[in-house]
């Protein structure tokens, strides 16, 4: 192509010179000239020729993070006869250039400073009591970034490959807590701590990894790091630990308590006993951990030379940061305890009991429902759980294990599938339905404090209910650990907000790079080296392309047209102002971030004066030409009632269609919902299903 366009510019302009008289002298050193300077774009893109060139070119951007390399001990190996010493090492990303690099991104400083606080409503983690009541976080004059940390274990191989362990990798990530929830659940806002193998971790314990970041956290809390940013000008910023977010094993493997869960004081909030958890529902009626008790329970481990006290093996190096101890750590994971705990165990219960006890239906017809139904709806594809092998008696867990989403969709869309196969008095489908109301509050994104004492009082009734239908006889079923966690949840929304904002499902989502990365490399020397590098290049690649701040919306196929072709000519016109001879931009779906708006779907507009909920039906999306806002096209519905039987809202389409263009940031909810068609008591009726409660503010 280079070739091409030198030889026909060459070409041109020498019969020009010709046209123009010059002498032929002339014409020769001006196409030598010109084939000279050419040799010069015959490798454009010789700079990035190899990966080498490639690495040092993306490195030195101002705006790259590098991994370090930290030493933690040396070894001798032994290949082919000869020993020579190796360091043991993991990788760790400095925090400070992490948020330097961030911050200079005028999107990203808008969002971090942006005030989400609304009165008497709990969205965020600056709703909470926390928040409220630490000076540093409330001064005006002082800004400090508040960290979320996140620890897992990550299989990086197949892991029916013999000795697939061998290569398993501990990840350390981290989340700014400034941020919106929303803004969190991107890839991009879930950085990059430390990585280092599990072999190495439970060779030298976690406390060379927690020391790196304890010394850097201390400083950035008490001097802090200065720069010339957008928005904000020249400005001393501190950094500050929040809370940690694992699941209850990493928990307690971090924190230095003990791993075993049938033991007595598992529960790091708390001194509870595996015999109080079956009788206690409620979070006052255990005595709470105190900074002055834990601190007690470690002299005692020393003195009285035990294994544990009270649940206690050894102290925390995060204890040494300021304003930080594990016993205000108000934090539990939600997508462990409930749906790959508490959920799995109690849809067992009751499925075995609807269908092998009561056989209201069998296991192929349960099967063929859900077959169907997923062929119906236009929400939750991919979420389709797997075919179950069988009913368990009570205790055991559904087979096949479903991922957590799975989980989820299948107790929120179960009374859909199979609620006009069981009567309205069943006490075992009243309890499946207590179920589903509990994860909705739960999985809430928005609170008042009378729907927290309302989900404390749920979470007693359920508790209970639990108990007094699986509880006793023959094949009677204990309250697990993961189900007196659930009484701990109140507190921990009035604490620190809606608990989807430390869920750690977003962090495990992110796992999945690390596993293609690896695959693709195929490289096990230094793995976490590997991944580490690969993890910051898309780092770069993610701030030089703005995907921290998601606002934009992507498109695929869309047209241009005048809005007098539109069939909702004079609802466009109204609301954009524009004449019916203007031109619009028109499309079938449209995304932003990860949700996807198709025409067809469901969204929810309002709420009435009866407090239900107001649906409707996407037709089109339209935006001006130019223009980054798109608005969709809805037919609104009626809602009639709800309907607790199948826990959704009845609605229909009136005969007179009223047609309304909203913006999709004036959505109540941003999620679409499911709509199912169902003929039910002799009657058609749509049937709509939120994914959790929704609070107008």
């Amino acid at each position: 192509m280079v070739d091409t366009a030198v030889g026909t510019l060459a070409n041109a302009t020498v019969q020009s010179l010709r046209n123009a008289g010059l002498a032929h002298e002339t014409i020769k050193t001006v196409k030598e000239t010109i084939h000279s300077q050419a040799a010069m774009l015959q490798q454009p893109l010789d700079f990035l020729a190899t990966r080498y060139k490639q690495d040092k070119h993306f490195d030195s951007h101002p705006l790259a993070v590098k991994p370090q390399s930290i030493v933690l001990g040396s070894s001798v190996d032994t290949h082919r006869g000869f020993s020579h010493i190796v360091h043991n090492t993991f990788q760790y990303v400095s925090v400070e250039q992490t948020l330097r690099s961030l911050l200079h991104n005028a999107s990203y400083v808008e969002a971090l400073l942006s005030d989400k606080c609304t009165p008497g409503v709990i969205k965020d983690w600056q709703d909470g009591t926390k928040f409220a009541s630490n000076s540093i976080f409330t001064d005006p004059t002082r800004l400090t970034i508040v960290l979320q940390l996140f620890y897992d274990g990550m299989g990086t191989t197949n892991p029916l490959r013999g000795q697939a362990v061998m290569n398993n990798v501990g990840v350390f990530y981290f989340t700014v807590k400034n941020l919106p929830n929303a803004y969190n659940s991107c890839f991009a806002n879930v950085h990059l701590l430390a990585l280092c193998t599990s072999n190495e971790l439970k060779q030298y314990g976690f406390d060379p990894v927690l020391r790196k970041l304890v010394d850097e956290l201390t400083h950035l809390d008490k001097v802090g790091f200065s720069g010339d940013f957008p928005l904000i000008g020249s400005k001393q910023i501190f950094v500050r630990l929040g809370q940690v977010a694992c699941d209850i094993l990493a928990f307690n493997v971090i924190f230095g308590f003990i791993e075993c869960f049938s033991a007595d004081y598992f529960c790091t909030l708390c001194y509870a006993k595996q015999a109080d958890i079956q009788c206690k529902f409620y979070e006052h009626e255990f005595v709470r951990r105190t900074v002055a008790s834990y601190n007690r329970d470690l002299a005692a481990l020393v003195t009285e030379k035990k294994s544990h006290v009270h649940g206690v093996k050894g102290p925390c190096l995060l204890n040494e940061l300021p304003g930080y101890h594990l016993v205000n750590n108000y934090s539990l994971n939600i997508m462990h305890i409930l749906l790959e705990g508490v959920v799995p165990v109690e849809l067992g219960c009751v499925l075995y009991t609807l269908s092998t006890v009561r056989k209201y239906f069998t296991l192929f017809e349960f099967r063929d429902r859900v077959h169907f139904f997923w062929s119906k709806i236009n929400v939750d594809k991919d979420n389709k759980p797997p075919e179950l092998n069988g009913f368990d008696k009570p205790g055991r867990r559904l087979s096949p294990s479903m991922k957590a989403v799975q989980m989820w969709c299948l107790l929120r869309y179960l009374p859909l599938i199979v609620g006009d196969c069981v009567p309205h008095d069943d006490e075992h489908w009243l309890f499946l339905l207590h179920l589903s109301q509990l994860v909705d509050l739960v999985f809430a994104p928005k609170f008042t404090p009378g729907m927290v004492s309302f989900l404390r009082e749920t979470i007693a009734e359920h508790l209970q209910l639990f108990k007094e239908l699986y509880g006793f006889g023959e094949a009677a079923v204990s309250l697990k650990p993961k189900h007196h966690l659930l009484v701990h949840l109140p507190t921990i929304i009035m604490q620190i907000g809606p608990l989807t904002g430390m869920s750690c499902l977003r962090y495990e989502l992110k796992n999945s790079f690390f596993k293609r990365s690896a695959h693709t490399a195929g490289n096990f020397t230094n793995v976490c080296s590997t991944l580490a590098y690969r993890h910051q290049q898309l780092s770069l690649l993610s701030k030089l392309s703005g995907e921290h701040v998601r606002k934009f919306f992507s498109v695929c196929r869309h047209e241009r047209v005048p809005i007098f072709a539109l069939s909702h000519t004079a609802t466009v016109c109204d609301k954009l102002g524009l004449e019916s001879t203007d031109d619009v931009i028109v499309a079938k779906q449209i995304s932003r971030a990860s949700v996807v708006y198709k025409v067809g779907q469901h969204v929810i507009l309002d709420v009435n004066a009866d407090g239900c909920l107001l649906f409707g039906r996407i037709e089109q999306f339209v935006s001006l030409p130019d223009a980054s806002e798109w608005f969709t096209v809805v037919q609104k519905m009626e809602t009639l009632n709800f309907d607790s039987h199948f826990n959704s809202f009845v609605a229909s389409y009136v005969k007179q269609p009223e047609i309304q263009l909203v913006a999709i940031d004036d959505l109540l909810d941003y999620h679409p919902v499911c709509c199912y068609g169902k003929v039910c008591r002799d009657s058609s009726i749509f049937l709509i299903r939120p994914q959790y409660h929704v609070l107008k503010e």
